[in-house]
């Protein structure tokens, strides 16, 4: 996992480390996850217990499915109530427009996923990672907006063996992070992802000029 970290091919280089002394003073002295961390999960599996836990996902959009939402296309089955507007009106159009700008809007964030015990942060930018497919960074873009789109509602929140509460989009690609540092990826991407082709009741919560 270090390696593939520190990787400099392109499908990877979102994945940002940085030894900024800003950036790590920003990080909490103790992790919310207990043991499960990147710190934890890098030193070795010895130190890692089970409040490092696998999250079962379900009802996700994959992250070529999220492109395609960032640009007004394929949303009917994932927004069911963009199928309320006429077929192929001018109005339909706008709509998917509309919502496609609150989904490029929530793809502008840098997400700090944790340091390692040589005190190097890790951070992945969301709309960086989604314009470079493949790899870690690639899915986590996607996790994210399932999270905070509400397609993981069914699932989320979800409690650790510690007792902590992983409700946020943020929360849980820290969290799916972690798990990779320690098992490396899974062979089973779109399911251990939770990308289902699931949808979701969101509507942008300010109505369009449409």
């Amino acid at each position: 996992m270090k390696d593939e970290i520190k990787n400099k091919d392109s499908r990877r280089n979102f994945l940002v480390k940085t030894s900024a002394v800003s950036l790590i003073s920003a990080l909490p002295a103790t992790s919310a996850w207990g043991a499960c961390t990147v710190s934890g999960a890098l030193s070795g599996g010895s130190k890692v217990n089970g409040d490092c836990t696998t999250i079962i996902l379900s009802g996700g959009r994959s992250p070529g499915s999220w492109r395609d939402f960032s640009n007004g296309k394929k949303m009917g089955a994932a927004f069911p109530y963009i199928k309320t507007f006429p077929k192929n009106s001018a109005q339909k159009k706008c709509e998917r427009n509309h919502l496609a700008s609150f989904i490029l809007a929530a793809q502008d964030v840098t997400i700090i996923l944790g340091k390692d015990k040589q005190g190097d942060v890790y951070s992945l930018n969301v709309k960086a990672a989604l314009a470079s497919p493949g790899g870690i960074g690639w899915n986590l873009a996607a996790v994210y907006l399932n999270a905070e789109f509400g397609f993981y509602n069914s699932r989320l929140p979800t409690a650790l063996s510690t007792g902590d509460i992983i409700s946020t989009g943020e929360d849980l690609v820290k969290h799916l992070f972690a798990l990779d540092a320690l098992n490396g990826t899974p062979s089973n991407e779109d399911t251990y992802y939770g990308f289902s082709d699931g949808s979701t009741d969101y509507e942008p919560p300010i109505a369009s000029s449409c």
